[in-house]
């Protein structure tokens, strides 16, 4: 990251924006664009003085800026468009079959969450999914039969991140009646 004192002032150009706000070149292009800014994208003005061709962003601008960006990016990566509301007891026990319903997950890709998650389960932690509260065998057939206490399921679903669909969380649009 390039670094110049401009007018006083400790300032990089747009490449060196993005490195420090650890965001693309293509996205702080984005921001910085006229059409952004005067959306309340946030971007701070560039310093008066253009050096090399290029505009030149105070270090102490950008940093309130990502203090505020970043915040935003949060808040929006948690938006609640998945949110489920599990009505009932928060101590009962829902199945497998219940919890991915409720996030509306196929059987073929709970087994995979499932499959993901027994590493960190074995040593009594949350995986890609969270440890179940109670797991027994299945009465016919081979298998696992889990639950997980409706309080646990509904906080899980409400603190994943992104937005619904989101890449790397249970998603899809078939409901079965398997259990994982």
């Amino acid at each position: 990251m390039e670094v110049r004192t401009i007018g006083r002032r400790r300032a990089t150009n747009r490449a060196g924006a993005a490195e420090y706000l650890g965001r693309s070149l293509q996205t702080v292009n984005l921001l910085a664009s006229p059409k952004q800014r005067a959306e309340g994208s946030g971007w701070p003005e560039p310093l008066p003085e253009r050096v090399d061709g290029q505009e030149w962003y105070a270090l102490a601008d950008l940093t309130k800026f990502r203090d505020k960006y970043l915040q935003r990016v949060k808040i929006a990566g948690q938006a609640r468009s998945h949110q489920v509301t599990l009505d009932g007891d928060p101590d009962e026990l829902i199945s497998a079959v219940e919890f991915r319903t409720a996030i509306d997950v196929e059987p073929k890709s709970w087994t995979k969450y499932v499959d993901m998650s027994k590493e960190a389960w074995a040593r009594g932690e949350d995986g890609y999914l969270p440890r179940p509260d109670h797991e027994e065998p299945v009465t016919k057939g081979r298998g696992t039969a889990r639950y997980w206490k409706r309080h646990r399921a509904q906080t899980w679903i409400d603190n994943r991140p992104g937005s619904n669909p989101s890449p790397g969380r249970p998603h899809a649009t078939a409901r079965q009646t398997s259990n994982g």
